[in-house]
């Protein structure tokens, strides 16, 4: 559409309009009823609720159409239209529609629009057929963002629960409180000073393992085994230990906690800002290589590294279709997409699994800045970077599923694998295109704000997370409303949905660390040193390796990083204690465990191919070799890092 009035042709293509003089009247009809209307910049043009009498075509302009939450789910833009579902179907309006600049806009009544449907009938259907595919296609994405989102799902949920299986497995579960009931030694005034048999300190363990494989779920197996370590503690009263060690042993870190549930929050609001999408015009119009559309992908996740889940759903935003137009794999894609972000995000302070990890290292080594000492250990995470880059810069062997990959494209054959549910080409008004600088200065200010209050604060080159996070989110509040991108009743509703994101590492973190510090507590880590050190005989070098391989192992048994570091870290502080060890050393050797075992383990292969448009096996199997070869790298490293003390 051109100038100020509608084109006659335009609208006659629209609605599907042959040359018969019936169509022709109807055609007249039409555009005898079309209204031109003009709305400033954020104005309304239907709010939820209101009554559905029309539909609009966009002269010129663009709006933007916000779910109950304020979040923007659409952009469309002129020659599109929009309002058809509700003026079809008789229902209220299910969201706002806000304009973006001036807006001019030609209004359909609805009495027009249901007598054209019921001359031709097909018109209909394509408006049905429009709605169902966007939506069915957002529903999709979402469930599946909400059930793997941050491993708060493990495997156990796809296979059936039966009343039989749960009678078994809480009967399981029943018989081994009673056994530590009746015949567990009575706790004493000092548990410490109780040296409790063995088998006695291993039961909570070897629960945990045998009870995780038959149900594999994550949650419910590291609760009920801190059960069964208060119930050797305090017997009946097992709850009320429970609640003790609750308040007292997490009451010195609840400033990370705090941090944890805020940053939720921001990447929540990052989220419903709409900027994500102007990225990916950006990439579109200046990036003209494949290798270089990876590059800038890399560049792009080294940024926004402060979630990794929000940074996959960005990128695979944004640079998925271009690298899908310089014809890339999908599977390599995928592997660059989707492990990059976890990599970077586990070496930055400023990152929910760094804050999260310099919490749990706060607690069990009583040091609040050792964080950038273990990131100098983290070989995992680093060996893994530097892999991303020499897969963009094609210096990596192509081997397996990956090779598969490429010998199919080079054959003509598809950029997906077969099985794959995707479309080559979403449809143009499906994201919004928001500001990059929405994305990009609170990023910034967060990480100069955290700097600068934390070495105000202490006098020396320090970071202050909390204080940043405060400053960000209030420059985030005053930025977004005053755009107009939400109103401050959704921000402060997005926050609280952010916070909701976060609930489930926050539990991890507190249960897991009564678990680690009630088990010391009865010795087993005294234990624990003792056996390692006759094992070894001396040979110290030996204690990272054995270390990282037994944490590797824990971390795919639970198909949870957060679960791991929560059990792990504790125990590896408290074996480099035992051998006067190198706390940093360790501490690494359980972050880079956490980090390769959260990839060999599959859990989170649904959620990556979902966003990146590959079948979840066959990016799996892409990625797998590169996993292996780099946690044996690591292990090499450990033995080398052990040996040179």
């Amino acid at each position: 559409m051109e100038g100020d009035i509608i084109s006659r042709a335009y609208i006659q293509n629209f609605f599907r309009l042959s040359e018969s003089e019936q169509d022709n009247y109807l055609l007249n009809q039409i555009m005898s009823h079309l209204i031109l209307k003009e709305y400033q910049h954020n104005s309304f043009i239907y709010r939820i609720g209101d009554e559905a009498n029309q539909i609009f075509f966009i002269e010129s302009g663009t709006v933007l159409v916000r779910g109950k939450d304020g979040g923007i789910i659409n952009e469309i833009q002129a020659g599109r239209y929009f309002g058809e579902h509700s003026a079809l179907t008789g229902i209220k309006r299910r969201s706002d529609v806000q304009t973006r600049g001036t807006v001019r806009v030609y209004e359909l009544d609805k009495e027009t629009l249901l007598e054209l449907t019921k001359q031709h009938p097909e018109v209909y259907g394509m408006f049905l057929h429009k709605v169902y595919k966007q939506s069915a296609e957002q529903y999709r994405k979402l469930i599946k963002l909400l059930n793997l989102k941050r491993g708060i799902v493990s495997r156990g949920v796809k296979k059936k629960i039966t009343l039989p299986s749960l009678i078994i497995n809480y009967s399981f579960v029943t018989l081994v409180f009673l056994l530590i009931l009746l015949f567990a030694p009575n706790p004493a005034p000092d548990p410490v000073m109780v040296k409790l048999y063995p088998v006695w300190l291993c039961i909570p363990v070897l629960f945990m393992v045998v009870y995780m494989l038959k149900t594999q779920r994550a949650m419910e197996t590291l609760v009920i085994s801190t059960m069964l370590v208060m119930l050797l503690h305090s017997k009946t009263d097992f709850l009320g230990k429970f609640t003790e060690y609750l308040l007292f042993k997490t009451s010195n870190v609840l400033d990370i906690i705090i941090i944890l549930l805020l940053m939720g929050s921001m990447s929540r609001l990052f989220s419903a800002s709409g900027s994500i999408n102007a990225l990916k015009h950006l990439v579109q119009r200046k990036i003209k290589s494949a290798k270089g559309t990876l590059f800038a992908g890399f560049i792009s996740m080294v940024l926004i590294a402060l979630d990794e889940h929000l940074s996959i759903l960005i990128n695979a935003t944004c640079f998925k279709p271009h690298l899908d137009s310089k014809g890339v794999p999908r599977e390599k894609a995928a592997i660059v997409i989707g492990y990059t972000p976890s990599a970077l995000c586990i070496l930055s302070p400023f990152s929910t699994i760094g804050i999260y990890l310099a919490g749990v290292i706060a607690m069990a080594t009583g040091d609040r800045y050792i964080f950038p000492e273990v990131v100098g250990f983290n070989f995992g995470a680093i060996f893994s970077a530097i892999f991303i880059l020499l897969l963009i810069m094609g210096k990596i062997p192509v081997i397996g599923g990956l090779r598969q990959a490429e010998i199919r494209v080079k054959k003509g054959g598809p950029l997906w694998p077969e099985g794959t549910e995707a479309n080559e080409h979403e449809d143009e008004d499906e994201h919004s295109r928001g500001l990059l600088l929405n994305l990009l200065l609170p990023v910034s200010i967060f990480i100069v704000s955290s700097i600068i209050t934390g070495t105000l604060a202490s006098g020396t080159f320090q970071v202050n997370v909390l204080y940043g996070l405060m400053i960000t989110l209030l420059f985030i509040f005053l930025l977004y409303c005053f755009q107009m991108y939400m109103t401050p009743d959704q921000f402060f509703k997005h926050m609280i949905y952010g916070i909701e994101d976060m609930i489930a590492p926050v539990v991890i973190f507190t249960v897991g660390k009564c678990f680690a510090y009630a088990l010391a507590d009865l010795g087993f880590t005294v234990w624990l040193s003792d056996l390692v050190h006759n094992l070894i005989g001396g040979q110290d070098w030996l204690l990272a390796p054995i270390i990282f391989s037994v944490a590797v192992l824990i971390g795919i048994l639970f198909n949870d990083h957060w679960a791991m570091y929560a059990i792990c870290i504790p125990i590896a502080v408290g074996l480099a204690a035992s051998f006067n060890g190198n706390n940093a050393l360790y501490l690494g050797a359980v972050c880079s465990a956490g980090l390769l075992s959260y990839e060999i383990a599959p859990g989170n292969i649904s959620f990556i191919g979902t966003m990146l448009g590959v079948h979840p096996i066959c990016y799996y199997r892409a990625k797998l070799p590169y996993i292996i070869a780099i946690t044996t790298l690591s292990l090499c490293a450990f033995v080398a890092a052990g040996l040179l003390g």
